[in-house]
C-alpha cells in the first residue's frame, strides 16, 4: 500500500497520537532510515543530501508533529506515513529558515475528499483558514498528487505557501526572514508586470489558470513548480526560478540578488 508506513515503528513510537509522543530512543541512523520511504515520496532530493542534513530534515519533521496537530475528518483513515509524508512537504518548503515553524496554523483538518465551503460558495481541495488557523486537505487529492508528481501539483505545500505567506507579509512581520521574504515576493509581482514576461509564461501554459487567480494563489502556484518541476523551470524560467527560490532561501538557489 501507498502510504501503509512501519506500523511497528509507528506504534512502538506513538506518532499515531493526534500530536504524538515522541520519546525516540534510537540512533541517527534508524531516524533517516524509518523516515526515508516518506520523505522521498514528496521530496526526492534528500537521498543526495549529505547525512547531516538529513538528520536536520528528520529532526524538523519531529519537531513538525509535535507541533502541529493532524485531525481527521468524516471516518478518514490517515496513516502514519501520511503524517510523515505531509510534514515533509511543509519541512522541504522552509529548508532555508532557522525558525520554520509558523504560528499561522495549529490543526491539519484531514477530510477523504473534496470539501464545500459555504461563506466561499466554493468547492476546495485545500484551504487555509487563517481566522481559525487550521489547513484542510483533502486525503483523495493529496494521494493523487504525490503519486502522479509530474503535473506540478502538492494540494499540501500549496496551502502550507498561503500559511507562510500570511506569516511573512503582515504588516510588522516579526518572522526573521520576513523581510527577504516580501522583498522577493515584490521582486516576483514585479516580473509579472512586465509585459513581455507575463505573455511568455501565459503562452507557455507553464502555470496552470489557476495561479492567476490572485498574487497568493500565484506564489503558491510557484511554489509548487519549484519543487515539482525544478528543472523546467529553471530551464525555461530561470530568472522567476531563481526569485522563486530566494523568497524562501532554498539551500539549491545561491542567491546573490
Amino acid at each position: 500500500m501507498f502510504f501503509s508506513g512501519s506500523r511497528h515503528f509507528y506504534d512502538r513510537y506513538r506518532l499515531n497520537s493526534p500530536k504524538g509522543n515522541f520519546v525516540l530512543k534510537i540512533t541517527e541512523e534508524q531516524l533517516i532510515y524509518q523516515f526515508s520511504n516518506d520523505i522521498l515520496k514528496v521530496f526526492l532530493e534528500f537521498v543526495s543530501l549529505t547525512h547531516k542534513f538529513k538528520l536536520n530534515f528528520a529532526k524538523r519533521i519531529l519537531n513538525f508533529l509535535r507541533k502541529y496537530e493532524f485531525v481527521e475528518k468524516e471516518n478518514v483513515q490517515l496513516t502514519n506515513a501520511h503524517k510523515i509524508s505531509i510534514a515533509a512537504s511543509y519541512i522541504k518548503l522552509t529548508l532555508g529558515f532557522t525558525n520554520y515553524l509558523v504560528n499561522t496554523f495549529h490543526s491539519i483538518l484531514v477530510y477523504p475528499t473534496a470539501q464545500y465551503f459555504p461563506h466561499l460558495n466554493e468547492t476546495h481541495t485545500g484551504h487555509f483558514n487563517p481566522k481559525m488557523k487550521v489547513i484542510m486537505l483533502a486525503l483523495d487529492e493529496y494521494e493523487r498528487d504525490i503519486y502522479f508528481n509530474a503535473d506540478g501539483k502538492d494540494v499540501a505545500l500549496h496551502e502550507f505557501t498561503h500559511a507562510l505567506c500570511f506569516e511573512m507579509l503582515q504588516t510588522n512581520a516579526k518572522h526573521p526572514n520576513a523581510e527577504n521574504f516580501q522583498k522577493f515576493f515584490q521582486r516576483i509581482q514585479q516580473w509579472f508586470s512586465v509585459p513581455e514576461n507575463r505573455f511568455s509564461v501565459e503562452q507557455s501554459n507553464f502555470l496552470r489558470t489557476y495561479a492567476y487567480t490572485d498574487r497568493l494563489e500565484l506564489i503558491s502556484v510557484l511554489i509548487e513548480l519549484f519543487f515539482e518541476k525544478a528543472n523546467i523551470f529553471k530551464q525555461t524560467f530561470p530568472d522567476l526560478y531563481l526569485l522563486t527560490g530566494s523568497m524562501i532561501k532554498h539551500p539549491k538557489i545561491n542567491s546573490k540578488t
